[in-house]
C-alpha cells in the first residue's frame, strides 16, 4: 500500500453521533449457517456527547548475548468512555444483561447475564468530513449516574458507559484475523456506506463504491470547472458512484453526457462523465 507523501489538509475529530449498538450472537470460525460472526438487530443506545478511548500497549526487548535482540509487544483491551444523555431502562437492561418488565415499564436491576455487543457510530472532524465506526466485540459496565435536586440553575446530569471492546474470535476473510473496528473515511469515497448501520458492517460485507471516468473536454476560450468537495478534478480523474461534482463554465455553454447543463450546478455520478463545452458565439 503507497502512502501519499503529502500531509495535505490538517484537521482535527469535534463532533460525534448517531451512536448505535447490536447484540453479537456468534462469534466462531465455523463453518455453515449460524457460524461466523453474526449480530442482532441494531437499535440506538442514548444521546451521545463525547467518546473517548483509550488502549493500553507495552513493548519490551529482550536480551541475548549481552544486547537487546527480540522485541515483544503486546496490546490490551480498548476501554472505551461514553458520555451520553439518560439512557432509556429498557435498552439499559439490555446491554448490561438485566431485566426489564415490559408490561409494567420497569427495570429491575440484579445478577447480569453476560453478553457481547457491537457498538457504532459517526465521528467528525473540523473540515467537516465523517468517519464511520464499527466496534465489533465488547461489553458494558454499569453505568455512573448522579442525581441531584432541582435548583434555579440548568444543571442536569447524563450517564458514563463505559464499553471494553476486544477482537472478534472470527478471522475475516480480507485480513486473515480477527478485528476489533472498522473506520471509513468518507470523504474519500471509496467505499459503499449507504447501509453501513443498518446492520454491523463488517470488513468482508464493506464494498467499494463503483469508479467511473471523468472526462473534461473544453472549446477554446472557455474554462470548465469541475469540483468534488470543493477540489477541482482534472480530466482523467476517477469519480465514484453517488459521488456529487459542481460543474461550471466561463465563456461557453455546457454539456454533461451529452445533454446540455446549466453552469454552477452539480450532477451526481451514476456512471462516466464526460463534461464538454462550446465557445460563445
Amino acid at each position: 500500500m503507497a502512502l501519499n507523501r503529502d500531509l495535505g489538509e490538517i484537521t482535527e475529530y469535534r463532533g460525534i453521533e448517531g451512536l448505535v449498538c447490536a447484540e453479537v450472537l456468534v462469534d466462531d470460525n465455523e463453518t455453515g449457517e449460524g457460524h461466523g460472526y453474526v449480530t442482532g438487530d441494531v437499535f440506538s443506545i442514548a444521546g451521545i456527547a463525547e467518546l473517548s478511548r483509550t488502549t493500553d500497549a507495552s513493548n519490551e526487548a529482550h536480551y541475548y548475548d549481552n544486547m537487546p535482540a527480540v522485541v515483544v509487544s503486546s496490546t490490551a483491551a480498548d476501554e472505551v468512555t461514553l458520555t451520553l444523555s439518560a439512557i432509556p431502562l429498557d435498552v439499559l437492561a439490555k446491554i448490561t444483561g438485566q431485566n426489564y418488565d415490559e408490561t409494567t415499564g420497569s427495570f429491575i436491576e440484579g445478577p447480569r447475564d453476560f453478553k457481547y455487543f457491537a457498538i457504532g457510530y459517526k465521528t467528525k472532524k473540523t473540515n467537516g468530513n465523517e468517519i464511520y465506526v464499527w466496534r465489533y466485540k465488547g461489553t458494558f459496565n454499569i453505568p455512573e449516574q448522579t442525581n441531584a435536586t432541582e435548583n434555579d440553575g440548568t444543571d442536569a446530569n447524563g450517564q458514563e458507559l463505559v464499553f471494553t471492546g476486544i477482537s472478534t474470535t472470527h478471522k475475516f476473510t480480507k485480513t486473515g484475523k480477527g478485528a476489533k473496528a472498522l473506520n471509513v473515511d468518507t470523504v474519500l469515497g471509496k467505499a459503499d456506506v449507504s447501509t453501513f448501520f443498518d446492520t454491523v458492517t463488517t470488513p468482508d460485507q464493506l464494498q467499494p463504491v463503483q469508479a467511473y471516468d471523468l472526462t473534461i473536454t473544453q472549446a477554446d476560450g472557455t474554462t470548465v470547472t469541475v469540483k468534488k468537495n470543493g477540489v477541482s478534478l482534472l480530466s482523467g480523474a476517477i469519480v465514484y458512484a453517488g459521488d456529487v461534482l459542481y460543474i461550471e463554465v466561463t465563456g461557453g455553454t455546457l454539456t454533461v453526457n451529452g445533454e446540455p447543463f446549466t453552469s454552477g450546478q452539480t450532477h451526481t455520478v451514476a456512471g462516466n462523465v464526460t463534461v464538454a463545452s462550446t465557445a460563445q458565439a
